[in-house]
């Protein structure tokens, strides 16, 4: 599989977006631990860092209010892009990948 940083991020009116290749790594998966999802990443070349939104109340259904006006901070370094920006049981995550394949000089 191979991720594009080219693939624009076209958040949905609450503020949520999954990059499409992502969304097939995990489309049959369910719910996976840790070890499981940083393998699957090793073995697409990806290196991951999540970043969690702290301070968001939960809406009146339980969900998250509107997301679309927050920027997740970008990790260190050069070359993250954004994976997803989901809801979890723990709280709102943006995941960042950069691939640890280095582009020829």
């Amino acid at each position: 599989m191979r991720f594009s940083v080219t693939v624009p991020v076209q958040r949905d009116r609450d503020g949520f977006w999954t990059h499409p290749l992502y969304d097939q790594l995990w489309r049959e998966g369910g719910d996976i631990t840790t070890e499981e999802c940083s393998a699957v990443l090793v073995a697409e070349h990806l290196e991951w860092t999540l970043v969690w939104r702290d301070d968001l109340a939960r809406g009146p259904d339980g969900g998250f209010t509107d997301l679309s006006a927050w920027e997740p901070e970008r990790p260190e370094g050069d070359g993250w892009f954004i994976a997803s920006i989901h809801e979890t049981a723990d709280g709102v995550v943006c995941v960042w990948l950069r691939s640890t394949i280095c582009a020829a000089a």
